[in-house]
Order: structure tokens, then sequence, then C-alpha cells
């Protein structure tokens, strides 16, 4: 009898305690995307609207791609290995994206236009404080065709910094010299908060 009651209690209570599985489960918080792959898709999709590529290339770069291929000097100091991670005396953590600038042009043999957006991390030997760091992003976009001129890089970044920032973004364009780029200017823009 005891049995009989203890099974009749145990089934009223599964009857009781019954699991409706077509009710929809419990949303499980999983976190919040990083704040620089937040910013780095949405320049990669405001780009590629633009019509632009997005060309990756290997963080562990050779000294040919990292340094010769973009005419720096071999006395230069972003070649000492005091400012490069070098791996050996040919491998290096990349210290700028342009080496995917160098690969995408030497694999171009049809001679096509280029219009490419090169996001990545990048590395060199600093003191890692409010303004630097070891490891660092870094976006480059190159346009190789024919009649181009700075002032579609003049509008590309203007576009650049309305979308990114606001429509009332003011950008204001400087000469500049950069021994690495002819001709060179410094961008300067509004303050998205107090304008």
């Amino acid at each position: 009898l005891a049995n009989e009651l203890n099974l009749r209690e145990l089934n009223e209570k599964l009857e009781k305690e019954t699991i409706d599985i077509t009710l929809p489960g419990t949303k499980i918080n999983t976190g919040n995307m990083h704040p620089l792959t937040r910013i780095t898709r949405e320049i990669e999709e405001l780009f590629v609207s633009m019509g632009y590529d997005i060309v990756e290339g290997p963080e562990v770069e050779t000294d040919f791609y990292c340094f010769e291929q973009l005419n720096v000097p071999k006395n230069h100091p972003a070649r000492d290995s005091q400012d490069s991670f070098y791996i050996n005396e040919e491998l290096l953590l990349r210290t700028q994206t342009s080496a995917v600038q160098a690969r995408t042009m030497e694999i171009n043999e049809e001679k096509t236009p280029i219009r490419i957006l090169c996001p990545g991390k990048t590395y060199r030997r600093d003191n890692d404080d409010a303004t630097h760091s070891h490891q660092f992003m870094q976006i480059e976009g190159l346009v190789i065709d024919k009649n181009i001129s700075l002032s579609d890089l003049k509008g590309t970044l203007e576009i650049f910094a309305k979308r990114l920032f606001s429509n009332d973004t003011s950008v204001r364009f400087r000469p500049s010299f950069f021994p690495f780029t002819e001709p060179s200017l410094e961008v300067d823009i509004s303050c998205f908060k107090c304008k």
C-alpha cells in the first residue's frame, strides 16, 4: 500500500511539473563584440560600399615584403631590432599593413585597377603607455588606376570621416612631408562631440 501511494504521489507530481518544450528557451548572454572588431567591420563595410576589396595578409612577414618592397633603406631605423620584432634575420612581426599592398601589386599580373583596404594587427617595439602600444590596429587603403588624383583621395577621406562620425564633421587637409609618400598631407577633423 505504501508503494502504491508513493507511486501515485510521484505520478501526480510529474503531471503537475511537466515542461512545455514548445516554449522559447531562456536567452543566454554571450557578451559583446570587441570595440576594435566593431569599428573595423564598420570601416570595411563603408569601403566595400565604395568598391574596395578587403585584403588581409600574414602577421609574420618577411623582411622582403615588410621593407625591401616598400623601398625602406637598409639603414632605416624602422628596420632596427630595437624598433621591430624579429623572429630571425628574415622573419618579423609586420610593422605595418603596407606589406599586404606589396603582395597585392605583385600578384596583379594583368595590371588591372586595384582598390583595396588592408586592415590588421601590426607590431612595433614601443613602450606601452596611454598613447603607444606594441600591438595596434592599422587600416591602409591603396588605389591604382588611370586618372586617379589627390582629389580622389581627399573625397574618399571626407566621405570616410562624415560616415564614421557624422555628416556635419568638418575635414581639413594640410600639406605635410612624409618620406614614403608624395604628395603628402595630414587630415584633421572636427571633434565629433563638441564640433
